[in-house]
């Protein structure tokens, strides 16, 4: 029976896995494997489908739905976005609105409750289905209550308790975190670079953030600070940033950043980083040469990071994934000439296959491990 709640608890943790796989995470023989991977898909609570794994053919064994709903909710400064997952990881119903600048807690957690409520009816869930939700915030967290650290910059949302608030709102119980560690989940506990030993994820919006995973976990702090690379200063006497010192790598290469420097080359236009997108997908060589100045620039950030780490994959994600190339070249050229050349000769650079979805689908994951690992469900983080 401990074997089998072994294998139960890694597929449910780490999602489908070959029985190789199975094998070296639980160090059980591929004998035993077999055997209760044959006992489980008799029970039905396991399936398996063939794959292509290391060049190879191969049987992937995936967690059979037991009926338990997760749902993620990504709190960012100027969207909101939901999705729900069974615990077979399938996902269903992402859906996304825009935000007003400084947004409010009341407000916000008002319209999320209305999409979640929207996106279980469409589904047909029944709320009593859902034993929790992962919610992201685009700000470090305390660890205890989820309250945001730099009151700078969510200032509507500083001094209250969010796990409660959340909770509240929501009508459900959440497990709170900061969206670009979110975004790491995502890539270390998916698709292809499940459990690399060393994942970081470079979330490019309008704050900068980097999250870290170590063999698939996700590396936390006991302040809640880490990975707010956004804060890094690189000009001297630069523009004042929201945390309130000059020159942060948000000032010269964030979102909104590129959009307030593409708006000085098109005066006689309203411009929003959908323009920007568009020009960029129409080959406007201006908009081009922002993204990859914007790249160059985080790269001076990731670049120490790399020294320190000398991670096996950086994924580059945010708003901009999908037409991000020369932001993503920017970055790389400028992280390998600034790192040392062994730190970086193994790593793989690679831009999201989630794109803006990256942080809904890691509260989504995150939740799930959560009841996978523990059986029963905690009202906070």
């Amino acid at each position: 029976m401990r074997n089998i709640e072994l294998v139960v608890g890694t597929l449910g943790n780490d999602g489908p896995q070959t029985q190789a796989m199975l094998a070296r995470r639980t160090r059980l023989s591929p004998g035993t494997i077999s055997s209760i991977v044959h006992e489980l898909a008799a029970q039905h609570r396991v399936s398996a489908r063939s794959t292509i794994s290391a060049g190879r053919r191969a049987v992937e064994i995936a967690l059979v739905p037991d009926g338990r709903v997760v749902v993620g909710v990504d709190v960012g400064r100027a969207h909101l976005r939901v999705m729900g997952m069974d615990s077979g990881r399938r996902t269903f119903g992402m859906r996304s609105t825009a935000l007003p600048a400084a947004h409010v807690p009341a407000e916000t957690l008002a319209i999320a409750r209305h999409m979640v409520d929207e996106l279980l009816t469409e589904h047909g869930v029944n709320r009593s289905d859902v034993v929790l939700c992962g919610v992201a915030f685009p700000a470090s967290l305390t660890p205890v209550t989820g309250s945001v650290v730099q009151a700078s910059v969510l200032p509507g949302w500083a001094g209250i308790d969010l796990a409660e608030a959340t909770s509240r709102a929501l009508d459900l119980p959440v497990l709170l975190e900061n969206d670009a560690n979110l975004g790491a989940i995502a890539h270390a506990s998916a698709g292809p670079f499940t459990g690399v030993r060393c994942l970081v994820f470079v979330k490019v919006g309008t704050g900068i953030g980097a999250g870290l995973a170590f063999d698939g976990r996700l590396y936390e702090s006991a302040s809640g600070i880490a990975g707010e690379i956004g804060h890094f200063q690189l000009v001297d006497d630069g523009e004042v940033c929201t945390c309130g010192s000059r020159g942060c790598l948000e000032t010269v290469a964030s979102t909104r950043n590129i959009v307030a420097d593409f708006a000085r080359i098109r005066p006689d236009d309203h411009v929003d980083l959908d323009d920007v997108i568009a020009a960029v997908t129409a080959g406007d060589p201006a908009a081009m040469r922002l993204l990859h100045n914007a790249g160059a620039q985080i790269g001076r950030a990731v670049a120490p990071i790399c020294n320190l780490l000398s991670p096996d994959v950086v994924v580059v994600g945010g708003p901009l994934a999908r037409v991000g190339a020369a932001l993503f070249d920017g970055l790389v050229q400028s992280t390998r000439q600034r790192s040392l050349p062994a730190a970086t000769k193994h790593t793989r650079f690679v831009m999201s296959d989630l794109g803006d979805h990256a942080e809904v689908h890691g509260a989504c994951l995150l939740a799930l491990r959560r009841v996978m690992a523990e059986g029963h469900v905690r009202a906070s983080n």
